[in-house]
């Protein structure tokens, strides 16, 4: 089966405009333990967040998966303008294969939000989106 999250951080770590931004720091599910120490600092995590499917019932080997894309930032401000880099990107991938998944289209799936993280109160931009991609890897 093919792994959506890491298709959708090897497609954004593939862009200069978002690596000169986030560097190396763009993760799958959450942030890892052990970057904690080094945050607030320019980074981007792709955390799957359900939804409905918009193949249900058909027999397509794709799918539509709902993701959340959170930027963090040593402020809200830049933050904000890590987000919008990485949607543009996102938005813009047509068609293109990332870490073996074919991806057919990325939609934002709603509105944005800047501000803080409720836990640690680093700053944090958070959008919805939806990924329309294959199944098996390709």
């Amino acid at each position: 089966m093919a792994d959506i999250v890491a298709a959708l951080v090897a497609l954004l770590a593939a862009e200069a405009s978002v690596t000169d931004l986030a560097g190396n720091h763009i993760f799958g599910g959450e942030l890892p333990p052990d970057q904690a120490e080094f945050m607030p600092r320019d980074a981007l995590v792709i955390a799957p967040s359900g939804g409905t499917s918009l193949t249900d019932g058909s027999y397509l080997e794709a799918d539509t998966q709902r993701f959340d894309l959170f930027s963090y930032a040593p402020t809200p401000g830049l933050a904000a303008a890590l987000s919008r880099t990485a949607a543009t990107v996102l938005r813009r991938t047509r068609r293109s294969v990332h870490a073996g998944v074919l991806i057919h289209w990325v939609r934002h799936a709603g509105g944005f939000s800047i501000g803080r993280d409720p836990l640690t109160a680093w700053p944090r931009a958070f959008q919805s989106f939806q990924v329309f991609h294959s199944l098996e890897e390709v």
